[in-house]
């Protein structure tokens, strides 16, 4: 009995080596990972119906330069962009299927469009709401179509993106137009971290000499008051 339950302790010990080397048969032992070095900036800026040329990235695997295998996807235009926010996504992965990825954005902008641009919400900004609070220096975009109108990043200037740190689904994006004079129009907006948007801007204003944007947004019934300041950034 104990010569039999020996054979059959090393038949299965035998059965499971095979199978273990079944399924790890093409595998190798060590995976190096691809690194990606995007070249240029992240946000990138770019003129309307003019070239824009990619910095690009570049690629190595275990110290070899593996760059040619970039696969690049964006919907940009590159020979001639249009009016609009654009990302490019680089990508390369390595033999055992391991990827590594990076993206740059890409604000492009008509020539006699001086509003569209990346913005910094200037330090006078403030919130009324039982009390003013003052609040500044986050990144905000304006993006026009060529037409007059208008995407705002946030409306509210980074107060809950930025300031409480609740993340971009808590920006209030906003679509507006702004006509030959500056003044600004609400169309609509969606802050889709509450499911809910503005009541409405006054004394919006866009002034080309200075690239300071202002307006004051109501917000929520109670309601609060975001008087935002911002400078277009060179």
């Amino acid at each position: 009995m104990k010569k039999y339950i020996s054979i059959l302790a090393v038949s299965l010990a035998m059965v499971s080596l095979t199978s273990c080397d079944k399924d790890t048969e093409g595998l190798t032992d060590i995976t190096y990972y691809p690194v990606l070095e995007m070249d240029g900036p992240v946000y990138d800026k770019a003129t309307a119906g003019q070239p824009f040329n990619d910095p690009g990235c570049t690629a190595t695997l275990n110290g070899e330069d593996v760059s040619a295998q970039i696969e690049v996807i964006s919907s940009l235009n590159f020979s001639s962009p249009t009016p609009g926010y654009y990302s490019i996504v680089y990508s390369v992965t390595n033999s055992d299927g391991f990827s590594a990825t990076a993206t740059r954005y890409v604000l492009v902008s008509d020539p006699n469009d001086p509003a569209s641009g990346y913005y910094t919400v200037n330090t006078d900004s403030y919130r009324d709401y039982n009390g003013i609070v003052y609040f500044g220096g986050y990144p905000m975009r304006v993006v026009g179509d060529g037409t007059g109108k208008y995407e705002i990043s946030d409306l509210l200037g980074g107060w809950y993106e930025y300031r409480a740190g609740y993340g971009s689904a808590y920006a209030l994006q906003g679509t507006v137009t702004i006509d030959a004079d500056g003044n600004i129009s609400l169309i609509k907006s969606y802050l889709a971290g509450w499911g809910d948007s503005a009541n409405g801007i006054t004394d919006g204003k866009f002034d080309a000499a200075s690239g300071i944007i202002t307006w004051n947004v109501s917000y929520t019934d109670y309601p609060f008051n975001f008087i935002v300041n911002a400078t277009k950034n060179q």
